[in-house]
């Protein structure tokens, strides 16, 4: 902990002493607008409320500002913006607002340090079968905003990174090493995962959230002669939980993937523990992924799938995708996801069922 905070001072120092002559840093503006048309079949049980509409359409849209300067002494500098600009609010509570805001220092021999609302080190690192879906993602995708999961582990993330909002991004300092040898390692801090990065955002430290969290990653890249790529991780994170009532994080992931000739193949699997369960519930939250892809100039396809018990509430999901880089920028896509649910409880219904997306996502 203290080696990486003096690690960032240094940096920002070294920063704020090879920049005070060097031109200004350059801004561009990107993004991206996706546009969705998803049809849901799912037990009648659950087509309440929001979930009440088989068909539904959405956008999600997003405006990037990046900003990018290098000192003379090869310190590269700048920040990224990530504004969220659609009408309302998504499925994650992510609306008219930033969804990503951070500064960067980095160089070749010290690596690279964060400082703000951005992706932990765990989740940046991270390879999975999701890793290689087509179209939104495949089972780490869009299914999710069109049926009726909630309370079941439905994404192949580690907890902080599965709540989404703002304990995704959550105000931290990360630090990634250089990739030597294939190998890069990562760490990222943060003390409140309910802080979203403004006074106003300040949360308690009896509310519930996790605190004092590090999350922790460690990603290996390689090709061989023969034509094999591999990528392999192992995540974790570790925190204390803010509540007496539920139980601290502690949480691991193992991950790879093997691409050869346009093939990928790649799997996972994590155990999340009894991680912000109540205190003295006996139970087991681990998920494994399983998936496949070909990819071969503007085409992708793939098939993925996901297998998650949460605190006695199983669930799985196979998703196939497929994608066209039609123009550059412009990538139309299909994807189906077939799930089902079951919280082994006679008297409750499961919801087994489908979700169909036709969109298009433009990136600029």
């Amino acid at each position: 902990m203290k080696k990486l905070l003096l690690g960032t001072t240094v940096l920002f120092g070294a920063a704020a002493l090879a920049t005070s002559a060097q031109a200004a840093p350059s801004v561009t503006v990107g993004g991206f607008i996706d546009f969705q048309a998803g049809i849901a079949d799912q037990d009648s049980a659950y087509k309440t409320g929001a979930n009440s509409r088989d068909v539904k359409f959405q956008n999600d849209t997003e405006v990037h500002i990046n900003v990018a300067g290098q000192s003379d002494t090869g310190l590269r500098y700048g920040a990224a913006i990530e504004l969220e600009a659609d009408v309302n609010a998504d499925a994650d509570g992510e609306g008219l607002n930033a969804d990503k805001t951070y500064i960067y220092v980095e160089n070749d021999e010290m690596g690279r340090v964060e400082a703000g609302n951005n992706t932990d080190a765990a989740a940046a690192l991270k390879v999975d079968a999701s890793s290689i879906a087509a179209a939104t993602g495949g089972i780490d995708g869009d299914f999710y905003d069109f049926a009726n999961l909630a309370g079941y582990w439905a994404a192949p993330d580690l907890p902080t990174a599965n709540a989404a909002g703002v304990t995704e991004d959550a105000t931290k300092i990360t630090y990634y090493t250089p990739r030597m040898s294939g190998f890069q390692v990562g760490a990222s801090y943060t003390p409140d995962q309910g802080n979203g990065g403004t006074a106003s955002g300040f949360t308690s430290d009896t509310n519930g959230d996790f605190e004092n969290v590090f999350n922790l990653g460690a990603n290996y890249e390689g090709s061989y002669n023969s034509g094999l790529a591999v990528q392999a991780s192992l995540t974790g994170e570790f925190g204390s939980s803010e509540s007496a009532a539920t139980e601290d994080l502690n949480a691991w992931a193992l991950g790879t993937v093997l691409t050869y000739q346009g093939w990928s193949l790649a799997g996972s699997y994590a155990d999340a523990g009894e991680s912000g369960l109540a205190v003295g519930t006996n139970a087991d939250q681990t998920f494994w992924t399983l998936g496949a892809a070909y990819e071969t100039g503007p085409y992708g396809v793939s098939v993925t799938y996901l297998d998650s018990e949460a605190n006695s509430l199983d669930f799985n999901n196979i998703v196939v995708g497929a994608d066209y880089k039609l123009a550059p920028g412009l990538v139309p896509y299909v994807e189906v996801s077939f799930f089902g649910t079951d919280d082994n409880n006679v008297a409750t219904t499961d919801n087994d069922g489908s979700v169909v997306l036709v969109g298009a996502e433009l990136s600029f």
